[in-house]
C-alpha cells in the first residue's frame, strides 16, 4: 500500500460540495477542492486548498526541470556529476512537495485503521535498507539498533512512520541511527530516531551555545506528527548539544474506534 495515499484524516475547515469527483479514494470527501466564486475567501479558510495548488505546482515544476536535466545531459550540455546533484536537488522539493500534499490529505478525509500484529524490528530494518544505499552514495551514514517489539498497530501508520521519521533526520544530519526498544514491564515499545549534529551546527562559532533548531522542523517533522495524530501515538522530542531524537511510542494495543471510509 502506497504510504502517500493509505490514511486519511477528517480535520479540516474547508466547506466544499460533497458532489465533487475526487482524484482518488483517499483524498476523502473535504479534499480541499477550489472553492466556489461565491465564497467569501479567506486564507484562514481555505488554506488547504492554497495548500493543495502548491503542492500541484511544486510536482509540475519538479518534473519540468528533471525533465530539462535529462534533454541537457542527452545532448552533452551536463556532465553527469552536475546532473546528479541537481537530481537531488530536484528530488528534494518533489518529496517536501508529496509531504506537504499527504499532510493536507491526512487532514482532509476520513481513515479507518486496521490494526495488526507488527514487528517494529522489520519494518524499520526494511526501510533503513530501502534507504542505506542513497546514504552512503552521499557519504553519509544510517544505522540499526533493533530489537524485536511486536504491537497492534495498522501496518502502513508503522511503515509511514519510519519513512517519515528517516525523512525528517535526514534533513539536517548525514549520520542517522534508528533504534526500536522492546516494551518491558507493561511499558510501550518505543522507535527513536536520533541525527548527530555537525559541530557548526551544534554550536556558533562565536559562543560555543547551541544554534536555533527552528531549522529541524521541516515537513517531514509534521507528517510524522500528523501520522502519530492519526494512531493516536504519543511522539516527543529531544535535544542535545551533538544530537537531535525524535521518540514515538507503540502501547501494545491501540484502540481506535472505526470510521467508515467514504
Amino acid at each position: 500500500m502506497d504510504r502517500t495515499t493509505s490514511l486519511d484524516h477528517a480535520v479540516t475547515t474547508a466547506t466544499v460540495p460533497s458532489t465533487e469527483p475526487r482524484r482518488r479514494w483517499s483524498d476523502g470527501p473535504h479534499y480541499p477542492w477550489s472553492p466556489a466564486t461565491d465564497e467569501t475567501w479567506s486564507v484562514a479558510t481555505h488554506w488547504p486548498a492554497l495548500v493543495a495548488v502548491l503542492c500541484e505546482q511544486v510536482a509540475d515544476s519538479s518534473g519540468d526541470l528533471g525533465g530539462e536535466i535529462e534533454r541537457l545531459c542527452k545532448h552533452g550540455l551536463l556532465s553527469q556529476g552536475e546532473a546528479a546533484a541537481m537530481r537531488r536537488s530536484v528530488e528534494a522539493m518533489r518529496a517536501s512537495g508529496q509531504a506537504l500534499q499527504q499532510i493536507v490529505r491526512l487532514g482532509a478525509g476520513l481513515y479507518n485503521l486496521s490494526p495488526d500484529r507488527v514487528d517494529l524490528a522489520e519494518v524499520a530494518r526494511a526501510a533503513v535498507r530501502e534507504r542505506q544505499r542513497e546514504v552512503l552514495t552521499r557519504g553519509g551514514e544510517l544505522s540499526m539498533d533493533l530489537h524485536r517489539a511486536e504491537v497492534w498497530v495498522d501496518g502502513a501508520v508503522a511503515s509511514g512512520l519510519l519513512q517519515a521519521g528517516l525523512d525528517w533526520a535526514l534533513g539536517f544530519s548525514s549520520h542517522v541511527r534508528v533504534k526500536v526498544e522492546p516494551g518491558d514491564g507493561g511499558e510501550p515499545a518505543r522507535v527513536v530516531f536520533r541525527g548527530a549534529l555537525s559541530r557548526s551546527r551544534a554550536r556558533t562559532p562565536a559562543t560555543g551555545t547551541r544554534r536555533n533548531r527552528r531549522m529541524n522542523d521541516n515537513l517531514h517533522w509534521v507528517l510524522l506528527r500528523q501520522l502519530a495524530s492519526c494512531a493516536h501515538l504519543p511522539i516527543s522530542r529531544s535535544s542535545t548539544a551533538a544530537t537531535e531524537s525524535a521518540v514515538v511510542e507503540f502501547p501494545a494495543y491501540i484502540t481506535v474506534a472505526p470510521r467508515p471510509l467514504p
